[in-house]
């Protein structure tokens, strides 16, 4: 059976404007969040290599450890894969970053930043002060995301997060039975997942919270059989959901890549102009890929008190990539050659 063709540049309209109005009503939008916004969005479509004054969006890698440890991701003892061939299969450094950087840098930039991401690569409900920086965010009128496994997401999280001011909360599986799931995922109960995703639903429209939720079904040929039951029970609950291709690492005896033959070598990579990651360690990075690609130099690490947003974002390593992208695509920089993105996708 073969899967339904998808659509690389998929955008997410809909989530995105759910996002936008729910940002409006939380008076989390502002002018100044708009134009910013608006700049970066020009700065690249004009391929300037400046673009506006810091990033519209941030994602912070606050710790980059995973419970789940799905087969594409990791191994069962949960050392992360590097994805740099010339790695020699070792593993990715894990680590914590400290809460003090990450409201270091929500403070500089809080006046311009749409949305602060708060995971890369790890589970970010590991992170025992996930609600403090949603909450400091919140504060700061930052928008903030989380996309989990769901495996974690208790009545008490969920509550310490919609209290916190959580806007929006993406949910992953891969399967409506457990059978299926378990594939895919190493460590996780499919059943208490729906079932916390019914009480993240029903604590949020009780306390009238406003976060967007949306599950996120990755699609493979082994589960494209259970997509039905999944917007069966998405339609019924009254929650979004999105369907994407899967990663088919770990599985490629059985699942083939379902992204051949984008056209992207030529294309210049959004994330360069609106997004900014930022490891655990505080490496400033271009996208979100270079925490799972070793022996990569960032733009600057970030050291609290001392590093500026608005020198690093349009300083000379951030200028220097945007230039090359420009005049030569993606096919002189081995992390980008073979990066299928457009747009910035599901993360915003």
């Amino acid at each position: 059976m073969k899967l339904f063709k998808f659509d690389p540049r998929n955008r997410y309209v809909f989530v995105r404007l759910a996002i936008l109005f729910s940002l409006i009503r939380k008076r989390k939008f502002t002018f100044k969040k708009f134009w910013n916004t608006t700049y970066s969005f020009l700065a690249y479509w004009l391929r300037l290599i400046k673009t506006a004054k810091v990033p519209f969006l941030i994602s912070f890698e606050l710790w980059n450890e995973c419970n789940a440890r799905c087969v594409f991701c990791r191994t069962a003892n949960g050392e992360i894969y590097d994805q740099n061939p010339a790695s020699k299969d070792q593993p990715v450094p894990l680590g914590k970053m400290p809460l003090e950087l990450y409201k270091d840098v929500i403070s500089q930039v809080k006046n311009r930043l749409l949305m602060a991401t708060l995971y890369i690569n790890g589970e970010p409900l590991l992170y025992k002060e996930l609600g403090e920086a949603v909450q400091f965010a919140t504060q700061n009128r930052v928008a903030t995301m989380i996309a989990t496994n769901g495996t974690l997401l208790t009545e008490k999280r969920s509550r310490e997060l919609l209290e916190a001011g959580i806007d929006f909360v993406k949910i992953a599986i891969s399967g409506y039975t457990q059978e299926t799931y378990s594939k895919q995922v190493r460590y996780g109960d499919v059943e208490k997942v729906k079932e916390y995703i019914k009480t993240f639903l029903r604590l949020n429209r009780e306390g009238k919270h406003g976060a967007v939720v949306m599950v996120d079904y990755m699609l493979y040929s082994y589960n494209q059989h259970e997509l039905g039951a999944v917007r069966d029970f998405c339609n019924e609950l009254g929650v979004m959901l999105s369907v994407r291709p899967g990663n088919p690492k770990g599985m490629e005896e059985a699942e083939e890549s379902q992204n051949k033959g984008a056209e992207t070598i030529n294309v210049a990579c959004d994330w360069l102009w609106k997004v900014l990651s930022i490891n655990w360690n505080g490496d400033l990075l271009p996208c979100c890929d270079y925490v799972i690609w070793s022996g990569l130099k960032p733009y600057e690490r970030y050291e609290v008190g001392k590093t500026k947003i608005v020198d690093v974002w349009n300083g000379p390593q951030a200028v220097k990539m945007r230039q090359v992208h420009v005049k030569k695509g993606r096919q002189v920089i081995p992390i980008c050659a073979k990066c299928v993105r457009t747009g910035i996708a599901f993360k915003w």
